[in-house]
């Protein structure tokens, strides 16, 4: 099908914007779809309609994430991803092309269109009980205690020696100081700590670089795909798992294609090997050193570094070079074991498969769950046991997830969509169940296909 000029008078996919003042052509989604190819890409927010080709490349969370939402009505995503809207439509504006037809529906295919309009009412009225304004004192007690927890490793072994026991403390706090890092970098991120996005892109450099020794960049563009396109294989990285662990409907293609570069009928039984002890130490810190480098983000490189010359001038004096790698990396592996945990009980165990195009609301159910909710937990997860709350409104600061639930709830029951919690001994089971599972589809499929 040919561009919007040919079909209206419109101005085509690579033509410019509108011009401003000038009527704007009327589009139907017939012709959008059309537009979703590399290089080729339009999107639909609150009807109007953006021709991003060119500019995809300079979006700041990068082309990928605003990219998998081409030929889609991206409102909802728009919204969850932005807080100052009037700020960001001034980038908008150069890309207007068009407006949907007056009989053409906002979203495109079957979507529910009641529930959208519902769930848009529930957002405005978490608004209207200001539930995304922010307080900075709360994250600054949650800064304060993990640079407690710094400080207390250093001064037990300091003042115990390197023995057994303060060993043992030692690791604890850093532990402790580390998992809590994650979740604190994860709020500002979502730039749900100031009420100036600038002040949360600085400290989130100084939390993820100095504090922890990742890249801030490389987190962002991997995690805001992870919120665009909640278990999407191939469009959100946490699930497309691929050699190592195959999961949902790559378990079936797999299967189909012959590939056995594991045996995964038993990826429940080595996902104790892999998983939870090395994705911190070797993926995450691989992957991350990998974007600095193919990206060029020195800044990210330089705040890293800072991490390993403070760690490493810290403890070195107390264990020697070699005890000090070997702190580190128990460090690391205890810390993976606690963020695995947290992190894959609210989205292993649900749907994973490739884009069916889903309203956002939808997808976002089919693809979370939430953990029981206690003063400890919510700690220990970083409020991220509230996974629903979180993936509907990620901006939202997180000690306000509780508040929210139960209009998300009542929302889930009056369109029957299901609102999963979760006991932690479930929650936990239902991830080694869910491996196994995947695991004998593939082999099933790898037989018998």
């Amino acid at each position: 099908m040919g561009g919007v000029g040919e079909a209206d008078g419109g101005p085509g996919p690579h033509e410019g914007p509108a011009q401003l003042g000038a009527p704007l052509p009327t589009l139907r989604w017939e012709q959008i779809r059309s537009h979703n190819l590399p290089g080729d890409k339009w999107l639909v927010i609150e009807r109007r309609v953006y021709d991003i080709s060119r500019w995809a490349q300079r979006h700041p969370g990068g082309s990928r994430l605003i990219g998998h939402h081409g030929a889609e009505d991206a409102t909802d995503v728009f919204h969850a991803f932005h807080q100052d809207l009037n700020f960001v439509r001034k980038f908008l504006q150069p890309l207007l092309i068009g407006e949907l037809a007056p009989e053409e529906p906002s979203s495109d295919g079957s979507k529910n269109t009641e529930l959208i309009e519902d769930f848009r009412a529930l957002r405005q009225a978490a608004k209207d009980m200001k539930l995304f304004e922010t307080k900075p004192a709360y994250f600054g007690f949650m800064i304060g205690f993990i640079l407690a927890m710094e400080l207390l490793s250093w001064l037990t072994v300091c003042l115990l020696g390197p023995g057994w026991l303060s060993s043992i403390l030692t690791t604890f706090f850093l532990v402790s100081s580390q998992m809590q890092c994650w979740c604190l970098q994860h709020d500002l991120g979502h730039t749900s700590v100031f009420r100036k996005s600038r002040w949360d892109h600085l400290t989130q450099q100084f939390v993820m670089g100095h504090l922890k020794g990742f890249s801030t960049q490389w987190w962002n563009f991997r995690h805001d795909q992870h919120h665009a396109k909640t278990n999407v294989l191939h469009k959100d990285p946490d699930v497309t798992l691929a050699p190592i662990f195959v999961l949902g409907e790559s378990s079936t293609e797999y299967g189909k294609k012959k590939h056995k570069f594991l045996p995964y009928n038993y990826q429940h039984l080595y996902f104790f090997l892999v998983g939870p002890i090395f994705i911190t130490l070797v993926h995450f810190k691989v992957e991350s050193l990998v974007y600095i480098l193919t990206h060029r983000r020195w800044a990210d490189l330089l705040w890293a570094i800072s991490f390993y010359f403070r760690f490493f001038l810290s403890y070195i004096p107390f264990y020697g070079v070699s005890g000090a790698v070997i702190l580190y990396v128990v460090v690391r592996v205890l810390e993976s074991q606690w963020f695995v945990w947290v992190t894959q009980v609210n989205h292993i165990p649900r749907e994973i498969g490739h884009d069916k195009h889903r309203d956002w609301i939808t997808l976002q159910l089919l693809a979370t769950c939430n953990v029981e909710s206690s003063l400890f937990l919510d700690w220990y997860t970083g409020h991220l046991n509230f996974q629903i709350e979180h993936h509907l409104f990620p901006t939202m600061p997180r000690y306000n997830y509780h508040k929210v639930a139960p209009l998300v709830k009542a929302l889930c029951a009056k369109h029957g969509l299901r609102y999963e919690v979760k006991s932690v001994p479930t929650a936990l089971v239902d991830i080694i169940r869910t491996l196994k599972k995947s695991g004998n589809v593939w082999l099933e499929a790898y037989l018998h296909q």
